[in-house]
């Protein structure tokens, strides 16, 4: 907690193999990745992880930047924050996130995807992105076509769920009014 670093990983910075379980990772700064910095090459398993209040300085991962493999599961990123990219995650072009039951709430980027900003490959099951903010794809922001959601639910981000709009099939930006009444009829 409270880690602070110029460079990448506020919390962790990896660069070889990295496993967590039951973490919580809060208040930690870095130039990018503010709690965690999966490096090119590494690979990092995390489950049952709680990474909130985290910010980076740099281009982005407020909760984690990932540049390798990464797997995250039954984990919560809230309320992280990024000047530029992926308040919450930030997958590079090397990256490739998996993420399984997890959530993503209250997160928010100075630019792209307030929830997840993607370069790489990024594939959501069971998962939750919501109520993120971010000058564009409030939840998920990709500059590719390597964004799959399976079982998930992406809504009330702002100003939008998903873009460029129709890059991430099976994510929809409704409008706010349409959103609710959607919400409130499924639970």
């Amino acid at each position: 907690m409270n880690g602070s670093t110029s460079g990448l990983g506020g919390g962790i910075r990896n660069a070889g193999t990295l496993r967590l379980d039951t973490v919580k990772f809060s208040g930690n700064t870095a130039g990018n990745g503010g709690a965690l910095a999966n490096l090119a090459g590494a690979t990092a398993d995390v489950s049952d992880a709680v990474m909130d209040k985290n910010t980076t300085t740099g281009v982005g991962g407020g909760g984690i930047l990932n540049s390798g493999m990464l797997s995250l599961a039954g984990s919560t990123l809230s309320d992280n924050s990024a000047p530029i990219n992926g308040g919450g995650l930030n997958t590079q072009t090397s990256g490739t996130s998996r993420i399984i039951l997890s959530s993503f709430v209250g997160n928010v980027s100075g630019g792209l995807g307030g929830g997840i900003s993607n370069l790489g490959t990024t594939s959501l099951n069971l998962t939750q992105v919501r109520m993120n903010k971010g000058s564009s794809g409030g939840g998920i922001a990709t500059g590719n076509n390597n964004v799959t959601l399976q079982h998930s639910l992406v809504s009330r981000n702002t100003p939008d769920n998903c873009s460029p709009l129709n890059t991430i099939r099976g994510c929809v930006n409704l409008p706010r009014s349409v959103e609710r009444e959607t919400n409130h009829r499924t639970g």
